[in-house]
Parts: C-alpha cells; sequence; structure tokens
C-alpha cells in the first residue's frame, strides 16, 4: 500500500513538472488595457497578411508581408514587412488575408517588429484609436442637403404658398 502511494505521489510529481514545463515555453503577453499598450507602440495599423517568406539561414528568419486597411497610428507604409523568428514561442502568427490590429515596435535598424502579443482584434483597435473615415465627405453632403432644404424654404417663402395638408387650419 505504501509503494502505491509512493508511486501515485511520483506520477504526480512529473505530471505536474510536464504541464509546467509545457506553460513554461508558451508565449506570456501582459495583460494591460488596450489604450496603455496603443500607447507604448511605435504604431498601430489594421493589416492583412499577403505573403510569407521563408529564409534558409540559421537561425531560421520568416518575413511577414502585410497591406494596410487602416492607419490607426504612426507612419506605416501601406506594405510593410515583419521579421518573426518561426522557432520563437512569440512568433507572429496570423490567418492571410484576414483583416488584424497590429501593434508595431520600430527596431534599431528601422524594421518593424511584432509579435504573438502584438495581434489585437481590428475592431477594437478602431474603436480605441482610429481615424474616422470620410470626414470631409460627410461635411460636404450635410451642407449640400442644408443647401437644398434652405432653397427650397426661401422659395417657398417668397411665393407666399402653403402646403395643403389634411386637417390643418386654414389661412
Amino acid at each position: 500500500m505504501n509503494r502505491a502511494l509512493l508511486a501515485c505521489a511520483v506520477l504526480s510529481v512529473v505530471a505536474f513538472a510536464l504541464g509546467g514545463a509545457a506553460a513554461a515555453q508558451a508565449c506570456v503577453c501582459a495583460e494591460r488595457p488596450l489604450d496603455e499598450r496603443l500607447d507604448d507602440a511605435d504604431a498601430a495599423v489594421v493589416a492583412r497578411l499577403v505573403g510569407v517568406r521563408e529564409s534558409q539561414s540559421y537561425p531560421p528568419q520568416r518575413a511577414l508581408t502585410f497591406e494596410v486597411d487602416q492607419h490607426v497610428k504612426g507612419d506605416v507604409e501601406s506594405t510593410f514587412e515583419v521579421d518573426s523568428q518561426p522557432q520563437s514561442n512569440c512568433a507572429l502568427d496570423v490567418e492571410e488575408n484576414v483583416p488584424v490590429g497590429l501593434l508595431l515596435i520600430r527596431g534599431p535598424a528601422g524594421e518593424w517588429r511584432a509579435t504573438t502579443c502584438s495581434v489585437v482584434s481590428a475592431g477594437e483597435l478602431v474603436a480605441e484609436g482610429g481615424e474616422t473615415r470620410g470626414g470631409a465627405i460627410k461635411v460636404v453632403l450635410g451642407l449640400l442637403i442644408l443647401a437644398i432644404v434652405l432653397s427650397w424654404a426661401l422659395r417657398r417663402r417668397a411665393r407666399g404658398t402653403r402646403p395643403q395638408l389634411p386637417g390643418a387650419p386654414e389661412p
């Protein structure tokens, strides 16, 4: 009986150690609010992965090419690359042609860097710090509608006519 208890204890310790080793290899991202993470980033964009280039060097390198759908912060080209080490626990891994929010850091050589922790929801990123789209168009359309309504009202007033609405009092 003592021997069975000892065997269970040893197996428990081994299972715990193996489980802890697997957790230690996972990428750990700091739990911080998106607004703080956005402030710390050099740039932020909503982009789509459009290409992957693997190098045969050691250690292996992987260059991910992204196309920007919307700029949120910083000056990022419309197409840019992010270097990623595929053997790293925090290597950037996203699906192709799916919009994703990226918080980017500028490396010492001017290259863009990102990890798994840099990926955020595109909708949340735009809501937090995105530029409004079509602001000038909305203002022009609003002014155009206002001008049409005012010209119609002034023309009616100049003519002195009132619409004949059912149930309205007679002039």
